[in-house]
């Protein structure tokens, strides 16, 4: 079975959060957000779950670049379709069009309401141990009915920590910003329990880093024979 590129990105502080509780951290540069969105103008599908719609009310289209004739399809992983109506990544669906994944528990008239604004709404399993939606399930989904070839994972912590976790992810992009801004109160990165031996870690193949504006660019991919 085949299933798209997954590319992870994501800015964090030297002390590895991304945001904190309250809300997000401004931690990307101008330059760093050109290179964002060079990014998303590279895939055919952008995702982020539901904490990021909640919190950030992202847009979720490409900027600061001119875009590719066929922008980026926009997907939201929302366990419960928690989405509001409002939400930014509800507008102009005949331009930027959204996919919305949930569970069958969803409220069938949220679903109906999301569904006339013009987003698509798709329903799939939960994985059994933890609750959350099924990666693979979605990716098969979007790969062979979507035919997406490449998505890029934009956040928040919950979604990167599933696909560091259960997926082979190809490229991970991490800017660090030269900021340290404590971890009381804060989202990290990887937000899981510490693994007793660092032979139970997740591994990653460090393949550049780099000074990138004020902070430093780190390329990294997931070592392969992790996975099946």
């Amino acid at each position: 079975m085949g299933r798209p590129k997954i590319i992870v990105n994501v800015a964090c502080s030297f002390d590895g959060m991304i945001a904190s509780k309250s809300g997000p951290l401004p931690l990307s540069t101008e330059k760093d957000w050109i290179r964002v969105h060079q990014l998303r103008n590279s895939v055919d599908a952008i995702f982020v779950g539901i904490n990021t719609i909640l919190i950030d009310n992202p847009l979720l289209t490409v900027r600061y670049v001119d875009s590719k004739p066929s922008p980026p399809q926009r997907v939201v992983l929302d366990t419960n379709c928690r989405i509001p109506l409002d939400a930014k990544i509800l507008l102009d669906q005949d331009k930027y069009p959204t996919i919305i994944f949930t569970s069958s528990d969803a409220d069938a008239e949220k679903v109906d309401r999301i569904k006339s604004i013009g987003a698509q709404v798709i329903h799939v399993s939960k994985d059994d141990i933890n609750g959350f939606l099924s990666l693979s399930e979605i990716l098969r989904i979007l790969f062979e009915q979507f035919n997406v070839k490449s998505v890029l994972v934009e956040g928040g912590s919950t979604i990167i920590s599933q696909f560091i976790q259960k997926q082979p992810v190809d490229k991970m992009y991490v800017f660090f910003a030269p900021y340290f801004v404590g971890s009381m109160d804060g989202i990290p990165l990887f937000d899981e329990n510490t693994e007793r031996t660092i032979n139970e870690s997740t591994k990653f193949v460090l393949e550049k880093a780099e000074k990138f504006d004020e902070g430093l660019l780190v390329e990294l991919k997931l070592r392969k024979d992790d996975f099946p």
